[in-house]
């Protein structure tokens, strides 16, 4: 388990290590020019980019990844839970849980870890999305795309700036970045009382409290040798989980009565060195990362006392690649090699807390139904019980990669492979300890325990090929087209161990006696908990123009997806969920955005549709070929105008999200939905005044759809926000 105690020592380390730095670095009176360059190729030839600037993140108050989808066409990243849950849907295709279909890179350094996704954004230069299967040069879990976020290098300048912002919700967002020779420092801070009202409680379900640090160390130590060094790390403590009950058609309002909370601790460090030799330019990526992290949750989400889970990891983590080119420059070859490795270790604790509700209604309810009256009535006597469920789980990956372009003329043709091996292995030990009576035939309570541990492991090669040709002959105007294959990584579904392990005390306790069921209420067992690694192949055709202020970028593709994963939830009053393997699934569609600016106009629209569904995919008994693929939007809108006086600026937007089915019988979908947002700013000298809202319509939509034990809920999207704020460049 992660104590509040130990995230708060954490946290206190860091800081105090941080300011032991700040202390300790000598400033040069004559400072060395830094430098800025991207390992991998940031403009991969056939396939569609979307750059976000600094600036623009400002103007449309995007300070986290789940505000980001509204400039990115055909992206969705839902904003529920906590930030545990960094759900991303692109082109159709996501999944709620474990491995991501996008791969995420602060300056060039891999996040493994999904949990660590949603992070406030600090002292950023520009954002890059790279539409489609990126698997050739970033390997796994870049099935549909990779977010590559780069930070504001040090120039040998001395810069101070500030940031404070207050709004509903008592919403509070604070930002320091402190730039000084060869080191970038920025400090932020952000609180918020919360969203949605626990009825039951009385209480604000999703409250927040979450700040972070980075320092970023850039250094020329020679004309062959230049080095960058990143520390980031965040610490949060909030709520989350304001889900409502679903019945009847009509939304209930949050209310139940256990805890709901999240608590993370997250470190990053990074080492990136650079050789310019005259013959081989080579870069290294190295990282140190870490992730400790605690849920509680009230699992039935009502008033009952019915089960609680608490889960807990810990998640040390390291990352080398190393990166080689030919200095020289052939005419019709640039060659790019690569080798990548990680090793990853999780310690994992959830146990499952039955109460006493959650005994009569799970457990025993369903027992009594199995046993003959002459034989008698089950009963267990515990006010509660725990289900204790402790996961080792080791991950490793390694892979060798290569990517040619051929230049001829106004052709480029590219051909790449990776190779790319990964393995896992867990150790699972779980124990459920009880006391119980078959009235009728025992006299007096008998105690019950069942131990139940064993190993998985598995390992898979795959192989990610690319090819692409692209056109730059005409003025202005770029075409291309691309065929490229993705993977996201198996695994292993945890959280459905304590249904495992209720079916195994039933038919358990039942042996015990002599007594047997016909049907088991839960027929699986560890060694079906397993899924396997999900692989796509993309076929893209697209163009891109531009000249003066005007932009217009346009791309059409086809995606065909083997054994997509997929989130379900097991029939009856079951308590987990797990991760599953779809037969075949296929999507296709269209995404464009076009920016005008001139003077201090400023226009920009980005669009995305797909056509996403299964082509094979059974639950046994129910085939859903034909259907939409559940939880992705069919389309994303986002239209901006704004126009900047001397020192005045307006903007307006407008985002659009559906239809989205909850669902793979496709009973359940949200409507096309839209929301409205402005910003108006001031420039007064070294201070900006400004002035933003979102949904200023009060929108009302559904954002997130589960069950459990056979209920269905819903999470709303966030009402009217606005926020007021001022920044100040002091130096």
């Amino acid at each position: 388990m992660v104590p509040d105690k130990f995230l708060t020592f954490v946290f206190r380390m860091l800081l105090s290590a941080l300011i032991s730095l700040l202390l300790a670095s000598p400033i040069d009176t004559v400072l060395t020019p830094s430098y800025a360059t991207a390992a991998k190729e940031e403009l991969p030839a056939g396939a569609p980019v979307t750059t976000v600037s600094s600036t623009q993140l400002q103007q449309y108050g995007v300070y986290n990844p789940k505000a980001l989808p509204a400039l990115v066409p055909g992206i969705h990243l839902p904003d529920y839970g906590s930030s545990m849950t960094s759900s991303i849907y692109v082109r159709g295709f996501g999944s709620r849980m474990e491995n991501p279909v996008v791969g995420l890179y602060m300056d060039d350094f891999p996040i493994l870890d999904k949990n660590s996704y949603d992070l406030d954004y600090l002292d950023i230069a520009s954002i890059r999305f790279l539409h489609g299967p990126q698997g050739t040069a970033y390997g796994r879990n870049a099935l549909f795309g990779v977010i590559s976020v780069r930070s504001q290098a040090p120039d040998g300048e001395t810069k101070l700036r500030a940031q404070l912002e207050y709004g509903l919700a008592h919403h509070v967002r604070a930002q320091v970045s402190w730039h000084l020779g060869e080191h970038a420092f920025s400090l932020g801070y952000r609180h918020s009382r919360g969203w949605f009202k626990n009825e039951y409680k009385d209480t604000w379900a999703d409250p927040y409290n979450g700040g972070q640090l980075r320092w970023r160390w850039d250094r020329a130590l020679s004309d062959r040798w230049q080095i960058t060094n990143l520390l980031q790390a965040g610490i949060s403590a909030e709520g989350g989980f304001a889900y409502g009950l679903w019945k009847d058609g009509v939304q209930h309002p949050v209310s139940y009565n256990d805890e709901g909370s999240y608590r993370r601790v997250t470190v990053l460090e990074g080492f990136k060195p650079h050789y310019q030799g005259e013959k081989v330019q080579v870069d290294g990526i190295a990282s140190l990362q870490f992730l400790a992290d605690r849920m509680r949750m009230d699992q039935d989400y009502t008033p009952r006392n019915i089960f609680t889970l608490q889960q807990s990891q810990l998640s040390p983590a390291h990352t080398l690649e190393v990166i080689a080119r030919p200095t020289r420059k052939f005419a019709h070859w640039k060659p790019t090699s690569g080798a990548f490795a990680f090793l990853k270790y999780n310690r994992m604790e959830a146990p499952v807390l039955f109460k006493r509700e959650g005994i009569q209604s799970l457990i025993l309810d369903n027992a009594n139904k199995g046993i003959p009256e002459d034989i008698g009535t089950l009963d267990i006597p515990d006010n509660d019980f725990l289900i204790s469920s402790n996961f080792d789980i080791l991950t490793w990956n390694v892979a060798l990669y290569h990517e040619s372009h051929f230049p001829v003329g106004g052709w480029q043709f590219t051909a790449g492979l990776r190779l790319d091996y990964e393995g896992a292995k867990m150790l699972y030990d779980c124990t459920a300890s009880l006391h119980y009576q078959l009235i009728g035939m025992m006299s007096s309570v008998r105690p019950y325990t069942d131990h139940y541990c064993g190993t998985l492991s598995h390992g898979v090669p795959v192989l990610l090929p690319k090819l692409a040709v692209e056109y730059n002959g005409f003025s202005n105007t770029r075409i291309y087209t691309s065929a490229t294959k993705g993977y996201r990584a198996g695994g292993f579904n945890t959280q459905i161990f304590s249904d495992i392990l209720q079916n195994r005390l039933m038919n358990g306790m039942m042996d015990d006696l002599g007594v047997h069921f016909d049907n088991e209420r839960v027929s699986i067992g560890a060694d079906r908990t397993e899924y396997k690694p999900e692989e796509a192949w993309n076929f893209e055709l697209g163009a891109s123009f531009h000249k003066g202020g005007f932009r217009a970028d346009v791309n059409a593709f086809y995606i065909t997806a083997l054994r997509q994963q997929l989130t379900v939830f097991p029939p009856g009053m079951s308590t987990g969920r797990m991760m599953t393997n779809a037969g075949k699934s296929r999507s296709y569609g269209v995404e464009a955005q076009v920016s005008y600016n001139k003077g201090g106009f400023a226009a920009h629209a980005a669009w995305g549709w797909n056509n996403a569904r299964f082509t094979e995919y059974t639950d046994g008994t129910v085939s859903y070929a034909g259907n939409r693929i559940p939880y992705s939007p069919e389309h994303t809108l986002f239209a901006a105008l704004g126009y900047n006086w001397s020192k005045v600026s307006l903007q307006a937007h407008m985002r659009g999200i559906g239809p989205i089915a909850w669902n793979e019988q496709n009973t359940l979908v949200e409507p096309f939905y839209v929301t409205l947002g402005a910003r108006a700013s001031v420039e007064l000298g070294r201070v900006l005044l400004y002035l933003e809202g979102e949904n200023l319509t009060n929108t009302r939509y559904k954002a997130f759809y589960f069950k459990s034990m056979g209920n269905e809920f819903f999470q709303l999207g966030k009402p009217i926000s606005l926020q007021l704020g001022i920044q100040i460049r002091i130096i």
